[in-house]
């Protein structure tokens, strides 16, 4: 009688799965080295604060700036004052300023800041300049910082007493949390107080659109701003602005990259 023969598994089948096994721990540790990859260079960079750094630097740039650091700017428009609280606060990586670093602390405070102002560092990247603007009707077509000092702080009331029609004078300023607002009050008004008929509005753009239906108006902002076509730009001297970001203390890496991204894109 034939002896009965008897099947061993081989370990052929054992050694397969290991290495389908490995292989897969080898494509999954890939994907996830591929994913985190692709995470890193499509990175937000959060800029919040000066509608003026948005209008004439961000905007006209982003695109170029994306497309060079591989990283997203998610860009929250409101005023310099805002920016840096929202900077302290750690909801973005750097504050959009369209003045100097004590302007903007200062527009900051106006703003509600209450905690202690870090080590923060101001990175201009390009410079812009304040203008005041007038109705068309206006026959007002210059004035000196002086005349401008005192019209805003309440002084000068009547557009007679500059060489204007028998008017009284409106001035229309920027929200007090605004850098262009505490630019005018530092440099032009020798940090005088506005008149507290002065009439703050929300958003910059909004000084050239309210003098551009009142005779009487008068208001600073931001040259990006203006609509020659709805006011005129009153002769004085210039007024120059940087136009930068701010951080709590050196920046980022990814934000250094933007920063030397919008320098390229911008020509400075």
């Amino acid at each position: 009688m034939p002896s009965p023969v008897h099947c061993y598994p081989t370990q052929k089948g054992e050694l397969s799965m290991k290495h389908i096994s490995r292989l897969q721990s080898s494509i999954l540790a890939a994907a996830m080295t591929f994913c985190l990859a692709q995470a890193a260079l499509a990175q937000d960079v959060k800029l919040n604060g000066a509608a003026s750094v948005v209008t004439d630097l961000v905007a006209p740039h982003q695109a170029a700036v994306e497309k060079a650091t591989g990283y997203t700017l998610v860009v929250d428009k409101s005023n310099a004052g805002k920016g840096l609280i929202d900077l302290i606060d750690g909801k973005c990586d750097a504050a959009m300023a369209s003045a100097s670093l004590d302007a903007t602390v200062k527009a900051a405070k106006s703003a509600g800041l209450t905690k202690a102002v870090p080590d923060l560092k101001m990175h201009v990247i390009a410079k812009s300049e304040v203008v005041f603007v007038v109705h068309p009707s206006n026959p007002v077509k210059s004035l000196t910082w002086e005349q401008i000092k005192d019209i805003h702080t309440g002084k000068i009331v009547n557009w007679k007493d500059v060489g204007g029609k028998d008017l009284p004078i409106t001035v229309y300023t920027d929200a007090k949390a605004s850098a262009t607002r505490g630019l005018i009050k530092q440099v032009v008004m020798a940090n005088g107080e506005y008149a507290a008929s002065a009439k703050a509005v929300g958003f910059v753009k909004e000084v050239n659109d309210k003098v551009a239906v009142d005779a009487s108006g008068i208001g600073g902002l931001g040259l990006g701003f203006v609509d020659p076509a709805q006011v005129t730009i009153v002769a004085t001297k210039k007024i120059e602005r940087p136009l930068g970001f701010i951080t709590v203390g050196a920046p980022s890496t990814p934000m250094q990259k933007v920063m030397a991204a919008f320098k390229t894109a911008s020509g400075n």
